[in-house]
């Protein structure tokens, strides 16, 4: 049930759907009065929301500072999660989404030897399964990649990040590696709440993030004044991010 409330309720979380149910308010309402305070809001959360430098240091307090490969020691294995593709099943190709960075990354710790084992979980994070649980693809496309068979477990029964830590356990505890120390490699802005679910299951995990959300540079001081739909439409990732850790406190996933 708390899988397909938060998939339903996501969408409320959107800064553009709220400006449109005020524009669509300021519409439909007769009495000026309430109009112009419906249109007046609206205004202002597209000005605040649009605005680059504000989701530039918002999205870095909440992420925190990107981790130097160059520092990590050796791991038992790296833990990499999905929600970084699926599959086209009438090309039958997979189809990477802007969260493909957290592979790329993992890739490159493994083959600087950070460590000998790679793990991937994550199957389907849609209501409607209509194609292949990203495991299944993914573990094919490791290889491809030159990781050798024996070196990648993966596990394509979870669905969100609580139960990504849940199945990674079960998979550890089966090879009897649960004691080991582990790489955790995922988005920026979804890491604390990673870290959280992981570290509940007792699984000892350093902290890997990627595909930081915040850019390189603070935009210079003239892009500031100049609204920004890329950062309008991206506040929504925080917001789902922030109640998703939020409720998974109140449920002690955290």
């Amino acid at each position: 049930m708390f899988f397909i409330l938060s998939k339903i309720l996501s969408f409320l979380l959107s800064p553009i759907w709220w400006i449109t149910v005020l524009l669509l308010a300021f519409l439909i309402l007769k009495k000026y009065a309430k109009r112009k305070r419906f249109l007046i809001a609206s205004l202002v959360i597209l000005l605040l929301f649009s605005n680059p430098l504000l989701f530039y240091h918002v999205s870095g307090w909440w992420e925190g500072e990107l981790q130097n490969p160059a520092t990590l020691e050796q791991h038992d294995g790296i833990i990499l999660l999905g929600g970084l593709s699926n599959y086209r099943s009438k090309p039958q190709r997979i189809h990477f989404n802007s969260s493909a960075d957290r592979l790329l990354q993992a890739v490159e710790l493994y083959k600087k030897g950070k460590a000998n084992t790679f793990v991937f979980t994550g199957g389907a994070g849609s209501l409607i399964v209509r194609e292949k649980k990203e495991g299944e693809y993914i573990k094919d496309y490791l290889e491809l990649l030159d990781i050798p068979k024996e070196s990648i477990q993966v596990e394509w029964n979870s669905r969100n990040t609580h139960e990504n830590a849940f199945e990674t356990l079960k998979l550890l505890q089966a090879k009897d590696r649960q004691n080991g120390r582990y790489i955790l490699v995922t988005s920026g802005f979804h890491m604390k709440r990673a870290l959280g679910c992981f570290q509940k299951q007792g699984i000892h995990v350093t902290p890997y993030a990627t595909a930081p959300l915040q850019g390189n540079l603070p935009p210079e001081i003239w892009d500031s004044f100049t609204p920004s739909a890329s950062a309008l439409a991206t506040w929504e990732q925080l917001f789902r991010e922030w109640v998703g850790y939020f409720v998974y406190k109140m449920k002690g996933y955290v």
